[in-house]
């Protein structure tokens, strides 16, 4: 799972539509197919009714009530429905950036990939669910009251983020990634210590430079990075919650360089320490 990817994934929906027998008769003379030589939209799609297959680029792959699929950008599709009811589902069409944030610049990039860190089908299990969050997003679209655009996008991600935590858990026998997952619960347990890369690997059982380079792919960020997120998290608790000075709080957290705490603070959030308990 690109856990890097989805930390940068900066979704625009362009629109909402409920696909039924009217579009199919739209698409084809038999009715039962619609085909793109070349998609010029991303497409985000989940099937509420009836069966049917989804080929991109020559690959078949089954649908049915629960399935979510996508069209790969600039990929050869074709979808078409197998049961004796038109297939019916909801379709997102979107676009997306690649945002950097490293606390002081932000750096937008346009995605390089046309297809995105997912399989291009995957079964909810929670079909009635999934499906009520998909007609929220459906409804909020064709309303178009105050400020949908930007909830649209909320929802989408849930939604998106919903379908990323499915995979990862049908992964999850990795035993990559579950010792990466070790090595992080090992930093929330220890962040106030002084963590080396080398303990962390062996923590992992893993070398040292095969360690950093999983550990991002499933953290989506560097060991060095993970450590700060934690301790600075820790930090703006204690801040809020406690009488300790501000060199007691760097302590506590692990830094042992009062300055230096309050300078990567600072980075972080915006403000220094102080300000941020008088915030």
């Amino acid at each position: 799972m690109d856990n890097a990817f989805f930390s940068r994934f900066h979704p625009r929906v362009i629109g909402v539509l409920r696909r039924d027998r009217e579009f199919w008769l739209s698409q084809s003379k038999d009715g039962r197919t619609a085909s793109y030589e070349s998609t010029s939209l991303r497409n985000f799609m989940f099937v509420t009714c009836g069966a049917g297959t989804v080929t991109v680029n020559g690959a078949l792959h089954p649908l049915s009530v629960g399935s979510v699929f996508y069209f790969p950008y600039r990929s050869k599709c074709q979808v078409a429905y197998t049961s004796e009811q038109p297939m019916q589902f909801y379709s997102v069409h979107y676009d997306y950036k690649l945002i950097e944030w490293d606390g002081s610049s932000v750096t937008c990039l346009d995605p390089q990939e046309n297809s995105l860190p997912l399989p291009i089908v995957t079964q909810v299990s929670e079909i009635e669910s999934f499906a009520v969050q998909m007609k929220r997003l459906y409804d909020l679209w064709q309303q178009k009251d105050a400020d949908y655009e930007w909830q649209a996008r909320l929802l989408f991600l849930g939604i998106v983020d919903e379908v990323r935590k499915l995979y990862a858990q049908k992964n999850e026998g990795d035993l990559v990634r579950r010792a990466i997952v070790k090595t992080m619960d090992y930093i929330k347990h220890h962040y106030a210590e002084p963590l080396e890369r080398e303990e962390l690997a062996e923590v992992a059982a893993l070398s040292m430079s095969y360690f950093s380079v999983m550990f991002k792919k499933v953290a989506g960020c560097t060991p060095t990075q993970y450590i700060t997120k934690i301790r600075l998290d820790k930090a703006r608790q204690l801040l809020q919650t406690s009488s300790l000075t501000v060199s007691e709080v760097a302590r506590e957290v692990g830094f042992q360089d009062p300055l230096y705490f309050a300078r990567v603070f600072a980075s972080h959030t915006g403000m220094p320490p102080r300000e941020y308990r008088k915030a």
